[in-house]
């Protein structure tokens, strides 16, 4: 009888534990009935922890709590009761007692476990056969929470210990994950994220390592622990880990296996998985692949709750507005808001009012009444997962840090663009906005992040449509209207606009935010400055000067320790031709900053302007000891030691230039970027002005001063023989600079059967190499090697056929060949494509003057200083010439002094061919 007793007890409890699992309370109620009946054992207080477990279904944690101090009075050892009383008093806010009852539970796998108590019901034995997955997953959730309480406390070591404890029991029980259910599931990946978060204070190492093996288990990551794993994963890699220490994925997971494996087949290994998986090669792009994942997965999240968003709106459009009248809830609550309820709270309640509408009813007024009464009871239901959620919610977050909701979502993208900055790769940056835009359209903060993208790619027009739509939504932002500015003075010449832009700014900045008004004025008189070199007028060039002036002056007012103001109020002065001045204000410039290459070069141009050659040829060896790659530095180099009759050496200059550009070493003050504008072509040398001494004749990196003598034939025979041995002739220079990418933007065929490579270069890569081209045929010219100079000028048309001074060039060269006929309709040709080419005008215009034709040279002249360039010293002199050949002597020795006045600060290289940039 005794057997049969126990076998019926045995089965109530399998029966008893199957509906505490299911949460059956209607079935344990008949159960524990029976179970009383046949169980003569007080000591376990069976049916007070069911009434205990209802309560917790239904939140009523007083009663919980009254209940389970009976349990505990008749069973203090009882492990389900500690661990109940330790989660029921972590729901009170009671840290210190909840610890008090979870601190006296045991981890039923660890060495020691099981020592507290033998019973069959206490869950911290060491026996196995007693566990189920109700027991171990209420045992995971109380060191769950017992972890969270020391993390309260800031006592991080014993919640690491709690945590491990959770991730032991999981690997220990489980053997198929499968069979865990969500609600446990959600507690051990809580776990095992707090516990990589937490290790993070101890080791870097130890927390990525930790992370990665959680991704790789195969629990099955819910969709927020998968994304914020990844997200962590990344932000540690990202900003904690360089590429010195960053340890592999492939060395990370052979580590324990080192004793058993050879280096040469853990190499083979890894070339194996190599071959068939993709394996990041350094932290960063480690970062880019979790970064990735997790944007994925968070792309997918919001995509579905954009669709639950439109069945929500698409509900309202069901229910007719005079339901909302007639037709009512048991609690006196409108359709529509119950609806709207339902369907905030649980997606499915749409689906299944309209299943149950289309099946049951067959007039559109109980179309209505069924819509109506479906929602109302799917609202209840729904209203109850939706508390069940918030509580499960605040047994996973509460009383510490939010893991699985993310406050800004949009930190994904910012870690992602700055994982791809790192790699230089921009244009990703601005596919992964454009995506993420699609999902969430009215995000300005993503819209102004794709307009710095597109910005650092490259897409300068894209940027600043952009950057303007921006600005429509929010006129005040200073930030976008100083961005704008920039990007019309730098690399699209909207200078109309970038003028707007900076004047918008003035009027917005505050008086106490200094640093954006200087920035703003210096905007401001860079464009004013750029707009009187593009004037037609002399009237309006002097206009724009002066409001440039007035400009940077404020600028410099505002902050005079910024290199930038003295620097282009040292331009301005030298457009002014007030050469004083502007050697003032570039030796502050200087001063402030002497890395700059176009710093040097601008006052190696005012040297020139005062024919002071030799301190300017100084100035550039001094300058090029820095950046010895910089090719306005070299090309104003070249053009001093023509000027000093140095051929021989100009031509070696030349060689130099050429070879860094097939090398593509070439450095150019047009380089900007404000991250490296500071850094960019230093090298070792001096560093300061103070180791440079213009008065002296040496600098610090040249112990001999430029000996200016006239060459020989034999010299310069030697010096082409060099160069056109030299892979750098011009024959070969074609070719070489075709086969790498640097040929004509058209891809042009000339040179020695260069082929088209496709390649397209920009317009300042265009503009440089005809530069190039041009100044080399000028030097080939100058030394009357005609056939070099009509080389050069081919490989400069076969770049750009429509450039007016490569006709100018070519003129040039067929009239020192004395071939008049073919220069002047070079001439003509150059004016057809620029009619304000300077240059081309003045040898037009002296062909008249020869030809007695006075009247035509006159008004060529006169149209030039008028219109194009009143600077011009030659064409003042040219005109002079002609009033004197008329007999009009005052006006032609007017014209001579202010030919003579020009040029003397007239330089070598227009000033309009420095850069005028927003470092």
């Amino acid at each position: 009888m005794s057997t049969l007793k126990n076998k019926k007890l045995i089965q109530i409890e399998g029966e008893v534990e199957k509906a505490r699992q299911d949460k059956n309370w209607n079935a344990l109620t008949d159960l524990i009935k029976k179970y009383n009946k046949l169980n003569t054992d007080n000591t376990v207080p069976l049916e007070l922890l069911i009434n205990s477990e209802k309560y917790l279904s239904e939140f009523d944690y007083n009663n919980a709590l009254a209940t389970l101090n009976k349990a505990y009075n008749i069973a203090p050892n009882n492990s389900e009761v500690l661990a109940y009383l330790g989660i029921v008093e972590y729901e009170r806010n009671d840290i210190v007692k909840a610890l008090s009852y979870l601190n006296r539970l045991n981890n039923p796998y660890s060495e020691n476990g099981g020592s507290s108590s033998s019973s069959n019901n206490n869950i911290g034995s060491g026996n196995d056969m007693i566990l189920n997955n109700r027991k171990v997953g209420l045992l995971i959730q109380a060191f769950t929470i017992k972890g969270k309480c020391y993390e309260n406390q800031g006592n991080q070591k014993d919640a690491i210990t709690s945590y491990q404890n959770v991730y032991q029991i999981t690997f220990k029980y489980f053997k198929n994950f499968k069979t865990i259910d969500k609600q446990t599931k959600l507690y051990i990946e809580d776990s095992l994220i707090r516990f990589a978060v937490i290790q993070k204070q101890f080791g870097i190492q130890i927390s990525i390592k930790h992370l990665r093996s959680c991704l790789s288990s195969q629990i099955g990551l819910s969709k927020d622990t998968f994304r914020v794993s990844l997200t962590i994963l990344a932000h540690l890699l990202l900003r904690n880990v360089c590429s010195a220490s960053y340890i592999p994925t492939t060395l990370d997971s052979s580590s324990d296996n080192t004793n058993t494996t050879t280096s040469n087949s853990k190499h083979q290994q890894q070339q194996q998985q190599q071959q068939l998986f993709y394996v990041p090669n350094d932290e960063t792009e480690e970062s880019i692949l979790a970064l990735l994942y997790a944007e994925t997965v968070l792309s997918a999240q919001q995509q579905q709750i954009q669709q639950q968003q439109q069945q929500q709106h698409h509900l309202q459009y069901l229910i007719p507005p005079s339901s909302n009248t007639n037709t009512t809830t048991t609690n006196n609550t409108p359709i529509a808001a119950a609806s709207t309820s339902s369907l905030a709270s649980s997606p499915q309640a749409f689906t299944n009012g309209t299943n149950g509408n289309a099946t049951n009813s067959s007039s559109p007024s109980s179309n209505t009444t069924t819509i109506a009464t479906t929602t109302t009871t799917t609202t209840t239901a729904s209203n109850i997962n939706l508390e069940s959620t918030t509580h499960l919610n605040h047994h996973l977050n509460g009383h510490s840090h939010n893991l699985f909701e993310e406050q800004d979502p949009t930190l994904i993208y910012e870690d992602i663009c700055l994982a791809y900055c790192r790699k230089e790769q921009y244009y990703p940056v601005v596919e992964n906005y454009e995506k993420s835009l699609a999902l969430n359209f009215s995000d300005q903060h993503k819209w102004i992040q794709l307009a710095l993208a597109l910005y650092s790619s490259g897409k300068y027009k894209r940027s600043l449509f952009i950057v303007e739509e921006c600005l429509s939504k929010t006129p005040k932002n200073i930030t976008l209207l100083l961005l704008a500015s920039k990007i019309c003075i730098n690399h699209l010449n909207q200078i109309t606009k970038a003028v707007l832009f900076a004047k918008q700014a003035v009027s917005f900045i505050d008086s106490d935010d200094t640093a954006s008004l200087c920035k703003a004025y210096l905007l401001m008189g860079i464009a004013y400055g750029k707009k009187a070199i593009e004037c037609k007028s002399s009237h309006e060039k002097n206009q724009n000067l002066e409001l440039a002036l007035i400009s940077l002056k404020k600028s410099y007012e505002i902050d005079p320790y910024d290199y930038r103001n003295s620097y282009h109020l040292a331009l301005i002065y030298a457009d002014s031709r007030d050469t004083p001045m502007a050697l003032k204000y570039i030796h502050e410039s200087l001063e402030l900053n002497p890395y700059e290459p176009s710093l040097w070069s601008c006052l190696a141009l005012l040297l020139s302007s005062n024919k002071n050659y030799e301190l300017a040829y100084r100035t550039c060896n001094h300058a090029l000891s820095q950046s010895p790659t910089n090719v306005e530095l070299l090309l104003i180099k070249a053009k001093l030691e023509l000027a000093l009759d140095d051929g021989t050496q100009a031509l070696i200059t030349y060689k130099t230039i050429f070879s860094h550009l097939v090398s593509k070493t070439l450095t150019s003050n047009e380089d900007i970027d404000d991250s490296v504008s500071l850094s960019r072509n230093r090298q070792s040398g001096p560093s300061s002005v103070v180791s440079f001494d213009l008065r002296s004749g040496t600098t610090a990196g040249d112990s001999r001063s430029h000996r200016s003598y006239s060459i020989n034939n034999a010299e310069m025979d030697s010096a082409m023989r060099d160069f056109e041995d030299s892979p750098t002739s011009p024959k070969d220079l074609l070719r070489t600079t075709t086969n790498s990418g640097g040929s004509g933007a058209n891809g042009g065929n000339s040179g020695g059967g260069g082929s088209s490579s496709g390649h397209c270069l920009s317009s300042k890569e265009v503009h440089r190499n005809i530069a190039l081209w041009l100044s080399l045929a000028e030097a080939f010219t100058q030394q009357r090697m005609f056939k070099d100079a009509a080389q050069c000028l081919a490989q400069a048309e076969s770049i750009d056929n429509d450039s007016a001074d490569v006709y100018y060039h070519q003129g040039y060269l067929l009239e020192t060949q004395d071939l008049m006929g073919k220069a002047i309709a070079n001439y003509h040709k150059a004016l057809t494509i620029d009619s304000t080419h300077t240059n081309s005008s003045i040898r037009l215009a002296l062909y008249y003057f020869r030809e007695n034709d006075l009247l035509l040279a006159e008004n060529n002249l006169t149209t030039i200083l008028r219109s194009s360039d009143p600077t011009s010293h030659q064409a003042w002199f040219q005109l002079g010439l002609v009033l004197k050949a008329k007999g009009e002597i005052e006006r032609s020795s007017d014209c001579f002094k202010k030919a003579i006045e020009l040029d003397s600060t007239s330089p070598l290289i227009p000033y309009s061919q420095i850069s005028r940039f927003v470092f």
